[in-house]
């Protein structure tokens, strides 16, 4: 608007009195205002185009009217400033609007601890780089990073890192929020100065064998210093070697507890259980706050380490021990293998649904027009002027439906656009908006989302479907992140069952998961796993289309299942991946939003949600629910079962022995306590045919109970019988049409073995030849079971892979 006659001057003088007198009321409008070093001052003064836009001027009348009208007014607003503590003695302007957006941040911090819990740490240190981009809406500079540092910015560089920092950790101690950090101060056994002996000690201990180990330990728990004089070779930098020194003094000073005094022998320290109870000793440290559980888990990996390395000695052949797992760090495990419990996957599953379906709901549902509110532009003799009064949430959206289109913009495509443009009102009237309400600091984006307008799915978005897949077929992450929009296929050409096509790019490239060769016990690897992974992946479809449309044919993410638009202001516009230097920015949105229903009822902790957790706890279920190590061979991808092998030995299934073994010792000592009643005991059990047990070859009516030519055998024991290869001609087998594929696979490979091998002349030759009659007998001519049956039986055995079995060996 064109402010030329007297009464225009007067109401934009009104407008900054106004503004003035509400920065009295409320002193935080003053920390977003910006100081400029244009004016012919030794101090910086007030921008006057942004102090325009603010009170409804547009930035260029407001820099040639309020300099000359206002002088007074704007040297008060300045005065409020220094008395705010806002004006920086010299600093220039741009570190003085550096640093005081860091106050403005502290200021609403300390009314409101949401926003600490979204400020991302690492131990007491804040990481900027990702501290800028979780809070787009203060706009932070980059320079506050040592990459983007230079002089001019030294000022604000030094507050961020001297002052805004340590504040912040204050502020995260008194709301709570911050677990007390390791430091050297606290670690006691790191009390005495470190010094060369250890390291010369390391570099000079050249030994093969225990007997050679032995002979070093003269001296009181010698044979303590020198494992992890040992341990430490496996290292090379001077820090490592230093926590190896310090991991000898914490198990000596957790060995003294323990009533040794260092005359024991190197077999009595280094026993069986010593990682074990190290742990337990560091666990009660943990608990009394000593040390952190990151310190801890170091201790106990240094521990681990130093007895592989002993058990690789010549002697140490039968030395073995039990491995110990870390602690948990700040809500997330730092044992990337340890699997969840059930109640925790089903935790994690609830709430990742109930953000399916909110996101799903958001893009889904029609946008309506809202019908209440009016506009905040007044029509003057000298142009269109927005009042500040009328600029609410309600007004806005009412002039984003009946003057926009229902069409969002972004702020970088007014560049160019008409003054007085609906556009450029709509954004008036929102920094309005922003600045009168100012807790209400959202961005334009948040705005849009606040009303329902439907845009392209950000990161965030597809979090929880990429976890639930993730969840759902216990799939590598990383090669989850890889799939494709066509890799799920419902019927696979070769075994007719649903498929998904991956690229795992540390094995030999291409390949195929089925999800359903698992028995449906086991709920989530049933065919109802293909149906939610079905689900799923036509959802993310369904979402990302019109961002997959945009996308030239030869983009690079054209084709991959998890994509999503990059979210302002970082790469406007551009379509991303779904992660690609880690997901814990997106995690910890999602983990913020669905804090309640990540509460575990039993125990009161939050559940963290890692992705690799989830394949460690699909093979747990499988496990627990009797799935062979081929099976579960298959179901990972792994080429060699050593693989397999390997991957369960890493996995953290202390806890879930310990259970499976105690209930089966509660088992056994119920079943072994039977009262003495001679007279009362029948003769012979009854047998109700129950099938009670599952053998390789068919179901089993009573395992306690087998026939006499094998309680007459000279194997028999007394107890269940275990001749599962004389399954076939017993009187108790119960045999189904389930067990038919197996059977048909089982005398397949009992004619090769026969053929080709020698098992003819071995003792278990007439053996081999009973099964062969009883299998052709069970599967031939005269089997009692319909034609239709054998023959889908037997085009389905011939992709099994059996083994024939004798005494748990292959023959």
């Amino acid at each position: 608007m064109e402010l030329k006659s007297r009464k225009n001057k007067d109401l934009c003088r009104r407008l900054v009195q106004e503004w003035i007198g509400e920065a009295s009321k409320d002193p935080g409008i003053l920390y977003q205002v910006k100081l400029t070093d244009r004016g012919n001052t030794e101090v910086p003064m007030v921008s006057s185009g942004d102090l325009g836009v603010k009170i409804g001027l547009s930035r260029r009348q407001a820099a040639r009217v309020l300099p000359s009208m206002c002088r007074g007014e704007l040297d008060q607003i300045l005065e409020m400033m220094r008395s705010e503590g806002l004006v920086t003695p010299g600093a220039t302007a741009q570190n003085m609007n550096h640093i005081n957006k860091l106050k403005l941040f502290l200021l609403r911090a300390k009314k409101n601890p949401a926003l600490l819990k979204r400020i991302p740490m690492h131990g007491r240190k804040i990481q900027v780089t990702r501290f800028i981009h979780e809070f787009p809406e203060y706009e932070f500079p980059t320079i506050f990073t040592k990459s983007a540092f230079n002089r001019s910015s030294r000022v604000s560089y030094e507050y961020f890192h001297s002052v805004f920092a340590p504040e912040v950790v204050n502020e995260l101690k008194k709301a709570g929020l911050c677990d007390e950090i390791f430091t050297a101060s606290n670690r006691k056994p790191r009390s005495e100065p470190a010094n060369n002996t250890f390291k010369e000690t390391r570099d000079g201990i050249d030994i093969s064998s225990v007997s050679e180990f032995e002979t070093l330990c003269k001296k009181p728990f010698d044979s303590v210093y020198f494992l992890f004089a040992l341990g430490a070779r496996g290292v090379s930098s001077l820090s490592a070697i230093e926590q190896y020194r310090t991991t000898a003094q914490f198990v000596e000073s957790f060995l003294r507890s323990q009533g040794m005094d260092g005359s024991e022998t190197v077999r009595e320290v280094l026993s069986d259980y010593l990682a074990v109870k190290f742990r337990a000793y560091l666990e009660n440290l943990i608990a009394a706050k000593d040390i952190s559980p990151t310190y801890g888990s170091t201790q106990v990996s240094n521990l681990l380490r130093s007895l592989q390395r002993f058990s690789e000695l010549v002697g140490a052949e039968h030395f073995d021990f039990i491995k110990a797992s870390g602690f948990k760090v700040m809500g997330r495990t730092t044992e990337k293998y340890q699997p969840y419990s059930r109640t925790e996957r089903e935790v994690i599953a609830g709430a990742l649904e109930k953000d399916m379906r909110r996101v799903w709901e958001q893009y889904s549902s029609v946008y309506e027009p809202t019908q209440s509110g009016q506009t905040f532009v007044v029509e003057t003799k000298s142009g269109l002027q927005i009042d500040g009064s009328l600029c609410t949430k309600e007004n806005l959206r009412w002039f984003f439906d009946h003057k926009l289109g229902s069409k969002p913009f972004r702020l970088s495509e007014l560049i160019g656009s008409e003054a007085q443009s609906n556009e450029k009102l709509f954004r008036s009237g929102f920094e309005q908006y922003r600045w009168r309400y100012s807790d209400e600091q959202m961005t334009l984006s948040q705005l849009y989302d606040s009303w329902g307008v439907p845009r392209n799915p950000y990161r965030e978005d597809i979090f929880a479907f990429y976890m639930r897949l993730v969840q759902v077929t216990g799939m590598n992450p990383m090669s989850a992140l890889d799939l494709e929009v066509d890799s799920f296929e419902p019927k696979h050409p070769a075994t007719l069952k649903p498929c998904l096509r991956y690229w795992k790019e540390r094995s030999s490239g291409a390949k195929e998961m089925h999800l359903d060769i698992f028995s449906s016990e086991i709920t989530w690897l049933s065919a109802s796993q293909a149906s939610k992974i079905s689900e799923i992946i036509e959802r993310v479809k369904a979402l990302t289309k019109n961002l997959r449309d945009s996308l030239p044919e030869d983009h690079e993410n054209k084709n991959l299942l998890f994509i999503a638009e990059a979210k302002p202001p970082q790469a406007l516009g551009t379509v991303l991946r779904f992660y690609s230097s880690g997901y814990d920015k997106y995690r910890n949105i999602f983990e913020t939003r669905y804090i309640n229903e990540l509460t575990d009822s039993d125990t009161g902790e939050m559940v963290s949600i890692v992705a690799t957790r989830f394949r460690a706890s699909m093979v747990s279920e499988m496990i627990e629910a009797g799935v062979s190590v081929r099976e579960i061979q298959l179901m990972m991808g792994h080429s060699s079962i050593k693989t397999t092998l390997s991957y369960l030995d890493r996995m953290d299934f202390n806890k879930q022995s310990r259970q499976m073994i105690l209930e089966k010792l509660e088992m056994i000592y119920n079943n072994a306590w039977v009262p003495q009643e001679k007279d009362k005991l029948p003769e012979k059990e009854k047998d109700h045919g129950e099938v009670i047990f599952k053998t390789p070859l068919g179901g089993c009516a009573n395992i306690f109970n087998p026939p006499d030519f094998i309680k007459n055998s000279a194997s028999y024991d007394g107890g269940a019988c275990s001749n599962f290869n004389k399954c076939l001609s017993c009187e108790n087998v119960i045999i189904t049409t389930s067990h038919l594929p197996d059977l048909f696979a089982l005398l397949r490979d009992y004619r090769v073995a026969w053929k080709n091998g020698s098992v003819a002349a071995t003792p278990y030759g007439s053996v081999i030849r009973e099964n062969i009659e009883i299998l052709e007998l069970i599967l031939g001519d005269e089997s009692e079971f319909q034609k239709s049956e054998l023959e889908k039986a037997e085009r389905l055995s011939r992709y099994i892979d059996s083994a024939v079995m004798i005494d748990g060996a292959a023959v």
